[in-house]
């Protein structure tokens, strides 16, 4: 239940090498450190015996759910898992389990080096200023072949409410609270676009940031929990923009992106 207003706020930039967070640890970036170490951005299993828990299909708009139970999660993260995973185009972006995007000719072998968030200021790689209210920047830093900057990323982490947990077991919506998320993202110059992604294939749509084409993956549940992410292609100036969320709403992902494209 973020749904922020984006204000305007300095982010709280982690200078040098500092390592993200390990649910979003995937990085474009390996692509220019390491090119034979595909990026894949996989969401953890969940700590389950699949027969054990009886998967659920999504429920619709207007059926219950009830996320006071201990573990009301698991059977649509079952029911998640069974749904196929491949590879498709959709506006020009490949997404999918093996999708990657390919990174040009701007690195030589040998040539790549993180550097800090802030050698990307006054390029098209600049990290966005602007962040939903509460969300705290980590990790910031970025990739310099040579004289020019090819990629950038940061973490933006939402605390939960320290009484969310007390709301929840005294019968409020885990949907209704501030139940804490998180986004990463990341920018990247390329010479073709794509996104390597669990999301299960149905959960892909078109859509577009700032009437620029874009992949939208939704999350599991009521466009919020569970793992979403966009990707934004901006040929003009060879750009990939992601960002990924980890249990935040649609509307702020898209909020985040229009701030990383402009």
């Amino acid at each position: 239940m973020l749904r922020k207003r984006i204000r305007t706020r300095r982010a709280l930039i982690v200078a040098g090498v500092a390592a993200v967070v390990a649910v979003a640890s995937f990085t474009f970036g390996r692509i220019y450190l390491a090119p034979d170490d595909p990026a894949v951005a996989s969401p953890g299993e969940p700590p389950s015996d699949p027969g054990a828990v009886t998967p659920l299909p999504t429920p619709g708009p207007g059926d219950s759910i009830d996320t006071s139970k201990p573990g009301w999660t698991l059977p649509y993260l079952e029911a998640d898992k069974a749904l196929p995973r491949f590879d498709q185009v959709i506006n020009g972006i490949a997404v999918g389990p093996t999708a990657r995007h390919t990174s040009g000719t701007w690195c030589t072998p040998g040539q790549a080096q993180w550097v800090d968030a802030s050698e990307a200021e006054g390029t098209p790689l600049a990290l966005p200023k602007q962040l939903p209210a509460g969300g705290v920047a980590t990790g910031a830093r970025a990739v310099r072949c040579g004289d020019t900057i090819v990629h950038s990323e940061v973490t933006i982490e939402f605390p939960a409410s320290p009484t969310s947990a007390a709301e929840i077991a005294a019968g409020k919506s885990w949907f209704d609270v501030q139940h804490g998320g998180q986004m990463f993202i990341d920018k990247s110059l390329f010479a073709a676009p794509g996104f390597s992604s669990q999301i299960a294939a149905e959960r892909w749509e078109s859509t577009t940031v700032n009437g620029l084409p874009a992949a939208l993956g939704r999350p599991i549940l009521r466009d919020e929990f569970g793992e979403s992410a966009v990707a934004v292609l901006d040929k003009r100036r060879s750009l990939q923009v992601v960002v990924r969320g980890f249990d935040v709403h649609v509307e702020d992902l898209l909020a985040v992106a229009r701030e990383a494209v402009r």
